[in-house]
């Protein structure tokens, strides 16, 4: 009797058995996977070589909570620049395609909405030199709509703003905050009266004021002019970002970059520094951009910041009367965001991320990561 049960029990274990291996593959099909909605690794996918490069993926990486295994990546929207900046519609293996250490994975997109909420810290870096005296006052209340707008959204933003001299000082700014306290930093009063003109974005607030003031003194010492270059990396490097979110720089100049013959503070150097981790979005208002006279080192082109790092271009009148920043590229750029969620070979380990876009034969591009760590 007892070894008729033993042969009676035999089919039960190799069931559980075999359900115990199956939990075990790495995306498995079981109810109680939590990463079943994830589709497998595909076998038949070949990730196209891009030809162009003029698209640059811009994404940050974390763990789920709970699951370390299902990885998250917060991608900025890509806009098409050779089609008047209409948004890329991203599809899973047809059109944008992730490779972990050389794996093609199969993975979801999801659009950014009120149901999948996804951060943005977004820093608006302004001349504020005596030539954009004109253009300042509607740079600012564009700023102010702008924010509102953002925040509306299914986007969790902050908002900071870095203010740069014809010196080629940092004059002032206000670490990431919400967009109500960069309204009122961009609305502030003096004596009783309200500021105006490049004042606005005079002067240190916020209540890292003081160790921020304290870093700009000094800051790029080398550089005698305008240099926005040198205000983006202020504000990369002395932020207070937060981990997982979208890095966008909004930069607003009628002058050239003038790195006073210093590499440190070139675009090349920002190029580097930046790639594949924020984009910077230019508006110009200054001279034709088919007339612009550049000299490496000396006088640059200020847009080449948003070229290089997948950034967009508006060039507005001198003085920028109507300007509207919810007209602008970058608000689609914003506004495409998406998830992207993949399982992981290994979450503890560091990987190689390939993030690449097809999405023409005019437009493709793709952004390597090295040493990713999602924890």
């Amino acid at each position: 009797m007892n070894g008729a049960k033993q042969l009676l029990l035999k089919p039960a274990v190799i069931l559980a058995c075999a359900i115990a291996m199956t939990s075990c593959d790495k995306k498995g099909t079981e109810p109680t996977d939590p990463n079943s909605d994830i589709p497998g690794d595909p076998t038949n996918v070949t990730v196209p070589a891009p030809a162009v490069n003029n698209l640059k993926p811009t994404a940050t990486f974390e763990t789920t909570a709970g699951n370390d295994s299902r990885i998250r990546i917060n991608l900025l929207g890509l806009l098409d620049p050779t089609n008047n900046y209409q948004k890329i519609d991203f599809k899973a293996n047809q059109n944008i395609f992730l490779t972990e250490d050389g794996a093609v994975q199969g993975f979801l997109v999801k659009p950014v909405s009120s149901n999948n909420v996804l951060s943005a810290d977004v820093v608006f870096t302004v001349d504020n030199s005596g030539s954009m005296s004109e253009e300042a006052d509607s740079v600012a209340n564009s700023i102010a709509a702008f924010t509102s707008l953002l925040a509306a959204s299914g986007l969790n933003v902050v908002f900071g703003c870095v203010g740069y001299d014809d010196f080629g000082r940092i004059s002032g700014g206000i670490d990431l905050t919400t967009a109500t306290s960069l309204r009122a930093y961009l609305n502030r009063t003096s004596f009783g009266f309200p500021l105006r003109g490049i004042s606005r974005t005079k002067g240190f607030a916020g209540t890292d004021s003081l160790r921020l003031a304290s870093e700009a003194s000094g800051y790029a010492s080398s550089v005698s002019g305008e240099n926005g270059v040198v205000a983006t990396l202020f504000a990369d490097q002395k932020l207070s970002w937060r981990a997982g979110a979208q890095r966008v720089f909004i930069n607003f100049t009628d002058e050239p970059t003038q790195p006073n013959s210093t590499v440190e503070w070139s675009t090349e150097t920002l190029c580097q520094a930046l790639a594949g981790k924020a984009t910077v979005h230019t508006v110009w208002s200054g001279s034709d951009t088919a007339s612009f006279f550049e000299t490496r080192l000396v006088r640059e082109k200020p847009w080449r910041m948003s070229t290089c790092s997948g950034g967009t271009i508006k060039v507005v009148p001198p003085s920028a009367a109507g300007l509207n920043l919810a007209d602008l590229p970058v608000t689609g750029a914003l506004a495409n965001s998406s998830l992207l969620e993949f399982v992981s070979a290994n979450p503890n380990a560091s990987h190689t991320i390939v993030i690449t876009v097809k999405a023409s034969d005019r437009a493709d591009g793709k952004t390597v990561y090295e040493n990713v760590k999602y924890k």
